[in-house]
């Protein structure tokens, strides 16, 4: 049940966030922080098909590519699980360490996609990908506070 309304306050701000972000500024991925925020709590058998789905959900409310979405969330998610075995997670240093491992883990499905499509790749700003990650850090470490 809460990951049903987990679900709809993502769509919500998703879409608030969308409206009023600037155009041409990439927005905060809240799915990324949702399917992290999913694992936290689910053993990987639970959390990485489920971050693949929360990804599908993702392409087919944005008309994108179908999967495009599905592979990231489920690489980052595989990231997340990787990374937090391995460091005594809590707040602060290690947890930053995990959601970036987890965010370019995301990328990295992006662009494996991308590759594998044979598709263009736009021209690649690092500035936009790290305004993105810091624009989503801190609705990682709101939803991190906030699971019981």
């Amino acid at each position: 049940m809460k990951a049903l309304l987990a679900l709809l306050l993502t769509l919500f701000l998703s879409g608030l966030l969308s409206a009023l972000w600037p155009q041409g500024v990439m927005a905060p991925d809240l799915f990324l922080v949702l399917a992290l925020w999913y694992a936290a709590e689910r053993p990987y058998y639970l959390g990485l098909p489920v971050a693949f789905l929360f990804g599908l959900f993702q392409d087919l409310l944005g008309f994108g590519l179908l999967g495009l979405h599905g592979v990231g969330l489920l690489l980052a998610s595989y990231a997340y699980y990787a990374a937090s075995r391995r460091l005594a997670f809590g707040e602060g240093l290690p947890a930053l360490l995990v959601f970036t491992w987890a965010f370019l883990a995301k990328w990295l499905g992006y662009f494996l996609v991308a590759y594998w499509l044979r598709l263009e790749i736009p021209p690649f700003v690092p500035l936009d990908l790290l305004l993105e990650g810091l624009f989503t850090l801190p609705f990682f470490f709101l939803a991190w506070r906030l699971r019981p």
